[in-house]
Formats: C-alpha cells, structure tokens, sequence
C-alpha cells in the first residue's frame, strides 16, 4: 500500500508539474479507507475535480489545501468527517459548482462560499446541512439523502441565499427545514424573515396518503411565495394512514404562490389517490396565474390500478369551479417508480433554465384569442405534445367529446 501511495504521489506532482486542469481520481479496486496524497490539495492548476471512493486527509492535513482556479468539485463515496468538505469550499474562492454523493457516515455540513452557484447532494447521509452565505447560490439540490439515525429528519437550512430561485426536491417525510433562525412547521404563521422570494421554482415530493406530509405542504409554499414552477412527485406509502380530512384543502388559508405566481405545475407518480385529486382541485380552484399543467401516472407495475384506471380520475373531475383556462396534458410512464436517478450534469447546466421539470413547455408566439388558446408544448424526450394528447383541455368547461387521452410522457 505504501508504494502505491508513493506513485500516486508521483504522478500527481508530474500532473501538477504539467498544469493539468481536470482531473478524475478514482480509487479502483478499492479499498475506500485509503486516504487522498496531500499532493492533491495543492494542484493549484485544478479548475474541475472529481474524487472517488478514497479517504479525506484529517483536518490538520487540509490546512494547506487551496485550489485558487476550481470551478467545479465533485465528491463521491468519499469518507469524510465533519468539517472536511466545508474546509475544501472555503478554501477554493471561485468554486461554483459542488456535487456530493454517496457516504454511509453522517455528517455535518456548513456552507459559506461567495462564489457558488450551485450544490447537488445526491444519496449522501446527512445529518444536516447549514448553507450560511452563498450570495451567488442559484440552484440548491437534495436528492435521496438520509439521516443516519432511523426515523430522523435531516435538517436543512438556509440563511443568506439572495439569489437562490431553484430548490428542490423539499420531502417533508426526510428533511426538517429551516429558514433563517425558523422551524417551518405545519400551521405556522408565515412572517417576512421566513420567506425566499428569490425562489421561482420548487419540487416536493410528498407522500399524499401520510397526513403530517400534507399538512407541510401549505407551510413549505407560504415560505416560497414567487414560485412560478411547482413540480411535485407523489410518494408511495408504506401502510395505510386512513384519511385525510377532505375539507383540508378547502380550510387552508390563502398562498401567495399559488393565488398569483404559479404558471406550471407538473405532478409525476400519479396514484389516483382522492388526497392527490383534493390536491390538485386545490391548485385548479385556487391558481389565476395558471397556464401549463402536466399529471403522469405512475408505472401500473407499482399499483393495483390499470393506466385507464387511473387517468379516468383525472377525466372525471368536476372542472366547474377552476379559476383559470390552462392546457392540461395527462400521460404515464414505463420507468421506475421515483422517476431516473439524478444525474449532476443536468442540475449544473445553467443553460436549462429549469432542470426539475421532467417536461419543457414550448410557449408559442402566436397571439391568445378566446378561440385560440396556447397548446401543451413539446417534452425533452419527445416529438409529440406531452401526454401524447389528441385534444388538449384548455378551459374549465370541458365535454365528453374534448378529453386528452393518456399517453407518456417520461421514458
């Protein structure tokens, strides 16, 4: 083992010596406790870095860590302790991009950085994560995280994040989250200093059938109140939770966000649930902003029900009370139920300017008559309209003869 440290470390200085400025370490075969060569803490040419399956030096090692031009750092199923990562972002002043994923310890994460952008934290337990300062954060993405004690919620919070517009996916069932010095609870009253106006688009992913997860909801949108995209992934649940209370929807108190600022809304894993159906006559009711929605059932792999089955529900809901006219699509999936797994490439390309969305609307320029309204655009992965729809339901007031049949919409 000590002679293989010793060429690596060999390597890496006839890496350095080069100017070398992207670079991936991978430790294979592993094992995973060998710990990084303090040679790569001081390849000072790095702008884009990514390590694999090793083991962080202890702190006193990462003293004389500093990547003056990294712009891109990706951590994967690399043994940490508390402090290490922080150390690494606070030592790398123009990183803007962090991706971590894939540790079996928890740990303790507190971010302050004046030039992130984005933070990508994908099937990594943790116990908390404290983004302190990040002036410049714009996209903030927890993705399959866990608390390594059973039952707890990891906590999240955000402080000083004027420029955050993206955040997702918010589980009510995983993580506690916090705003500022404030526990969002379900029933809170919302003030001005537990609010992110920046936010414009937020996923969440909630177990319809689990009431202390509906109930959060409401709380998570009044805290977000400029969201313009809301994309939400039901969760299956793991035993029966009896009923929720059917006029929930029908108490809750005015939202900003979905009163004003909502213009998409896409739900994916559609169960055909009555809590989901109350869920999405609370938006319909309630949205005037309202202009593209997008509902996929779930894989019937994962249920009882048929696809007919399910999208029957959605053809059958009384329309008579919704607020606004919007295109409404209605298709399915033969994926895993959950959707793919996260990738960081699509998080951290800022050229899309919304990667949550598991379709793109294509708004055209035509001018909007009463006759004319805009139709459902076209999916990523698609040339068809989304949900595949031979009609789209554009207004309140539909009629048997004008009902978008089901189609799919996610690989």
């Amino acid at each position: 083992m000590d002679a293989r440290q010793a060429h690596l470390r060999l390597w890496l200085r006839l890496l350095a010596a080069r100017g070398v400025q992207e670079l991936v370490l991978v430790n294979h075969p592993s094992p995973n406790e060998v710990p990084l060569p303090m040679t790569l803490f001081s390849m000072s040419t790095l702008t884009r870095l990514y390590i694999g399956v090793w083991k962080f030096p202890d702190a006193a090692g990462l003293q004389g860590a500093y990547f003056p031009h990294l712009r891109e750092l990706g951590i994967c199923s690399v043994a940490v302790e508390n402090g290490d990562i922080d150390a690494v972002v606070a030592r790398s002043p123009v990183l803007e991009i962090l991706n971590i994923q894939g540790t079996m310890k928890g740990v303790r994460l507190c971010l302050v950085s004046n030039s992130l952008r984005c933070v990508q934290i994908c099937a990594f337990v943790l116990e908390s994560v404290h983004v302190l300062s990040a002036p410049c954060l714009e996209r903030l993405i927890l993705s399959e995280c866990l608390n390594p004690a059973g039952g707890s919620c990891t906590r999240v919070k955000i402080s000083n994040v004027p420029k955050l517009s993206l955040f997702g996916y918010v589980e009510p069932s995983k993580y506690a989250l916090e705003i500022r010095d404030t526990a969002i609870m379900a029933g809170i009253k919302t003030s001005a200093r537990m609010m992110v106006t920046s936010v414009k688009t937020l996923s969440l992913k909630v177990r319809f059938g689990v009431h202390s997860d509906v109930k959060m909801v409401p709380a998570f949108l009044k805290c977000f109140p400029n969201v313009e995209a809301l994309h939400i992934q039901s969760g299956k649940c793991d035993q029966p939770a009896g009923k929720l209370n059917v006029k929930f929807w029908e108490e809750v108190d005015p939202i900003i966000s979905v009163r004003l600022r909502i213009k998409v809304m896409t739900f994916l894993d559609y169960r055909a649930q009555q809590d989901e159906i109350a869920f999405l006559q609370y938006i319909f009711q309630n949205a005037q902003a309202l202009k593209y929605v997008l509902v996929s059932a779930i894989n019937p792999r994962y249920t009882s029900l048929s696809m007919d089955d399910m999208t029957s529900t959605l053809y059958g809901m009384s329309d008579e009370l919704w607020l606004t006219k919007f295109s409404f699509a209605i298709g399915g999936t033969h994926g895993p139920e959950g959707g793919e797994p996260w990738t960081f490439r699509r998080g951290a390309n800022f050229s899309e300017s919304d990667p949550l969305a598991p379709v793109k609307f294509i708004i055209r320029a035509v001018p909007e008559t009463d006759q004319q309204k805009p139709q459902a655009g076209k999916t990523q992965k698609q040339k068809t309209h989304a949900g595949k729809t031979q009609k789209q339901k554009t207004h309140a007031g539909k009629t048997s003869q004008q009902k978008p049949q089901a189609g799919k919409c996610r690989n």
